[in-house]
């Protein structure tokens, strides 16, 4: 199986409430595009489960910009993409998002340890 990844900068996660900062490591996230987003129309929205906040995803802020306008044309051309909170402490945040090889689908699931 071959698998394309990216590293990205999240943005925005001041004005979300920080919430980014309660999420763990290794979390899955989920994207949602907003072309009707006034900063931009490649805008993809981070969402994830905060446990302060409930069961449902919720915004944790935006994939940087450079990263979106490229990914942003993958989603509106159909293709599936994973993403993963990285951390970042009380820095910047990072996300890792991942595609499958054409034609192919992709699970994320955690490694087991030994």
């Amino acid at each position: 199986m071959h698998i394309e990844y990216t590293v990205v900068k999240l943005r925005g996660a001041k004005y979300k409430d920080d919430l980014a900062r309660y999420v763990k490591a290794g979390s899955e996230l989920v994207l949602r595009r907003e072309p009707g987003n006034p900063y931009g129309a490649d805008a993809i929205l981070v969402l994830a489960v905060v446990p302060s906040q409930g069961v449902e995803p919720v915004p944790i802020g935006y994939l940087a910009k450079g990263a979106a306008d490229r990914l942003a044309r993958e989603m509106d051309a159909g293709r599936t993409l994973r993403a993963v909170h990285v951390g970042g402490g009380d820095s910047t945040p990072y996300v890792v998002v991942l595609a499958a090889g054409d034609g192919e689908d992709l699970k994320l699931t955690r490694l087991k340890h030994r």
